[in-house]
């Protein structure tokens, strides 16, 4: 989100805590678990209201943990939150400001009718340039 996203997703963790074990069975309705299975005898592993719960109590204590960082940066809404305040290794190891590592662009630079790809940055240059129906082979 520091870098201009204005939500992120994340299923990860809601997966374990509804008890998946990354089988990587998924998609073959075989999840020992029970988790992602369309199987009726292998479904009967999950206890609905006890994996509420805990789904539940994750995601309340991700939020909470949210909340204490982005007050410990002396922030009171995650969308304060820019590139400057987070700090990255370089490439020699030292911890810099995010901002100094990564470029930026002006905000709605990309949806400009006129804009000129050469002069974008990199990797934004090489990015746009590539992101064309054409370079998919569907025009």
């Amino acid at each position: 989100m520091a870098l201009g996203a204005d939500w992120c997703n994340s299923a990860r963790g809601f997966m374990f805590a509804l008890g998946c074990i990354q089988s990587r069975a998924c998609h073959t309705d075989f999840c020992p678990t029970g988790v992602a299975t369309q199987d009726k005898l292998r479904q009967r592993a999950l206890v609905v209201p006890d994996k509420a719960q805990r789904v539940q109590q994750f995601h309340r204590n991700t939020m909470e943990s949210l909340a204490e960082l982005i007050g410990a940066a002396g922030l009171t809404h995650p969308g304060q939150v820019r590139p400057e305040l987070l700090m990255m290794r370089d490439a020699t190891g030292q911890a810099v400001p995010m901002s100094r590592q990564l470029p930026t662009l002006a905000e709605g630079v990309l949806l400009n009718d006129t804009l000129d790809a050469n002069a974008l940055p990199e990797p934004f240059k090489s990015y746009w340039q590539r992101a064309r129906v054409e370079a998919f082979g569907l025009a």
